[in-house]
């Protein structure tokens, strides 16, 4: 890593604080809630810096105790947060989970309209700190929050790009938040510039129009994006990449699931670190086994080592196409 570079990655994007009923209590019956946080981004954050990863989180929270509950429960991970903004306006957003256990699904509840991240404007941040970025890492549920918030997430990506940060998005479609039209509409422009994209083959086809097996998807999805490459995540079939010459695949792990909440950003973590490596099988196989782990983790958060995932890729029969 050059010397210039203060930061391996920085992010930036709403985190709310997440309720549970302990057990698998349902929401309506309960008489105590689990508090933790949760936010794609900071998923995303907290997991690159477990892996050794120099990350820095930007977002908006309000002044007081859940907004402090959210900084500090981010900063223990050792994830950079000085550049967060504080606001006398707004609201923490909020989440609550019901688990389920089959044939029950779990559910999730959000209260988190008019919240401080909501209103965050380009203005609110200090770009010039991305001139000792390597790499800016986006989702699409940011856009999905305000015009505000889109216009703001349109700077970031001018601001990488005048920076030569590279860039990464995962396009995390959220039907409660917006429409597949809508958020169409909204991401083509922004996964047009980026060099690594991220995708669920759901939100491939029902957001993109896209159809087809996975490697007509993920030409499709290089076509309009023109990333560098392009990761399609298939369930428990897996997931492939595809860098314009080679379709890369790994499988997914047999898990006993404790908390499926976070794996898909646990996935994107490994596949980011395998990136800034310029290796996109060795991402894949961190990512595989990143969201495998994340599994049997409560809370939004991977909060394993990388020893641990060494040891599951060790231990682990991989099938992968090269």
């Amino acid at each position: 890593m050059p010397e210039e570079f203060t930061h391996d990655v920085w992010t930036m994007g709403e985190t709310m604080v997440r309720f549970t009923p302990r057990g698998f209590t349902r929401l309506e019956d309960a008489h105590e809630l689990e508090v933790r946080t949760g936010g794609a981004e900071s998923n995303i954050a907290i997991a690159l810096a477990r892996l050794g990863l120099r990350v820095a989180w930007v977002s908006k929270l309000p002044r007081g105790p859940l907004g402090s509950l959210v900084a500090r429960r981010i900063r223990s991970h050792g994830v950079d947060i000085d550049h967060l903004v504080w606001s006398d306006h707004g609201r923490a957003g909020l989440y609550f989970i019901e688990p389920g256990a089959a044939p029950r699904p779990t559910r999730v509840l959000y209260d988190r309209a008019h919240s401080a991240a909501s209103t965050l404007e380009p203005s609110d941040i200090d770009w010039d700190v991305l001139d000792t970025v390597r790499h800016v890492h986006l989702t699409g549920i940011t856009p999905a929050l305000s015009a505000s918030c889109l216009r703001t997430m349109e700077r970031a990506l001018t601001e990488a790009r005048k920076r030569h940060c590279t860039v990464s998005f995962d396009v995390n479609f959220r039907a409660r938040l917006w429409g597949p039209a809508a958020a169409r509409v909204a991401l083509a422009p922004l996964v047009a510039r980026v060099d690594l994209l991220i995708c669920t083959e759901a939100d491939a086809r029902v957001v993109f129009q896209l159809s087809g097996g996975y490697q007509e998807l993920l030409r499709g999805l290089a076509a309009m994006s023109h990333a560098r490459a392009v990761a399609l995540t298939l369930g428990s079939n897996g997931a492939v990449v595809y860098d314009g010459d080679r379709y890369l695949q790994s499988s997914a792990f047999e898990v006993s699931v404790v908390d499926r909440i976070g794996a898909g950003d646990a996935f994107g973590a490994g596949l980011i670190w395998g990136y800034l490596r310029d290796d996109l099988q060795l991402g894949l196989n961190y990512g595989m086994a990143m969201a495998a782990l994340k599994h049997s983790i409560p809370g939004d958060e991977f909060s394993a080592t990388q020893e641990e995932v060494e040891s599951l890729l060790e231990s682990a029969v991989l099938e992968i196409q090269r």
